[in-house]
């Protein structure tokens, strides 16, 4: 899939085109006909502008010292855009408050993911940006740039439906479904379904499948403008905890944190509980002052897991 999220959604873009940032942005001034401003989504010729504060920008030649600081000062959407206006400056706000770095390039491109990811939020999923930094003002400490982005919404889309294939060890799809906090109908926010996504990671790892992978894939109706998410389950083997293995502490320690612990050896893993366990260790041991390494041991042919929880370092601080 193309880095637009144009035609059909795979896992490699929604959980990262979801989270992944774009391979990069090509940050060029370009030259706009007509600038439409936020408060044209009432399509109204004669409405007047609505607009954050502009910044007089120095000139774009200026480069910003590699050891200087850079924030983000102003945001400035250009582009016919139908979102409202209070949307926009959330996006804008946020980026302003948030971004800031010692590297204009990730800088940049990190400010522009999270315009794109503002807009798919609110159901535009489709959308494409691109943007031209300039510097604002500039400090012996501190630059300041103001960004000047142009978006191309393209439809706003809501769900259709979610459906589910290849779900044999949880039958229950209505069960499933419930785990995504977005009803059909609702605009197709992409923070919605990656929480639903990760729900479902969590539901299938309290039934011991550590290694479930749900791969969504994402089709859309132009004309109805509506998205439809199918998500293609591969639960994989359910796995039983065979040890747990202390590190760090001493026999009697061991014995008294594995009373504590909810999952016992013989157990199906369950990765709900697990974590809780984890989170009581500072309770038990208040010198424990980190949060302690627990790789785990898979047997994959067995269906068998060793847990670790490696209190070494922890410990010794």
């Amino acid at each position: 899939m193309s880095g637009d999220c144009d035609g059909a959604l795979h896992y490699s873009a929604i959980i990262p085109c979801m989270r992944s940032r774009l391979a990069r942005f090509v940050l060029a001034s370009w030259l706009v006909i007509v600038i439409v401003p936020r408060s044209a989504y009432t399509q109204s010729q004669d409405s007047q502008e609505i607009s954050r504060p502009s910044i007089p920008c120095p000139s774009p030649q200026e480069e910003p010292s590699p050891s200087q600081e850079i924030s983000i000062a102003n945001v400035t959407f250009s582009g016919f855009i139908q979102m409202p206006v209070s949307d926009q400056d959330d996006i804008a706000s946020a980026i302003e408050r948030n971004e800031h770095g010692s590297d204009l390039d990730g800088l940049l491109e990190e400010a522009l993911e999270r315009v794109k990811t503002g807009w798919q939020d609110r159901g535009y999923f489709k959308v494409k940006v691109s943007g031209d930094a300039r510097i604002a003002t500039k400090t012996a400490d501190n630059t300041q740039i103001a960004l000047f982005v142009h978006v191309d919404e393209n439809s706003q889309y809501r769900l259709g439906r979610i459906e589910f294939k290849n779900n044999n060890a949880i039958s229950n799809s209505a069960a499933l479904r419930a785990l995504f906090p977005v009803k059909d109908g609702d605009i197709f926010s992409r923070e919605k379904i990656t929480k639903g996504l990760e729900n479902l990671r969590k539901a299938y790892g309290e039934y011991g499948y550590i290694n479930y992978t749900g791969v969504p894939v994402t089709t859309f109706d132009d004309e109805k403008k509506l998205a439809y998410l199918d998500i293609n389950v591969d639960e994989g083997k359910q796995f039983y905890v065979t040890d747990i293995d202390f590190q760090g502490l001493d026999q009697p320690s061991r014995q008294r944190l594995m009373k504590e612990f909810a999952v016992k050896p013989g157990d199906i893993y369950n990765g709900r509980l697990w974590e809780l366990s984890i989170s009581r260790i500072p309770i038990l041991f208040p010198s424990c002052t980190c949060t302690p390494s627990r790789p785990a041991h898979l047997d994959e042919r067995a269906g068998a897991v060793v847990m670790t929880v490696d209190l070494r370092s922890c410990l010794a601080k």
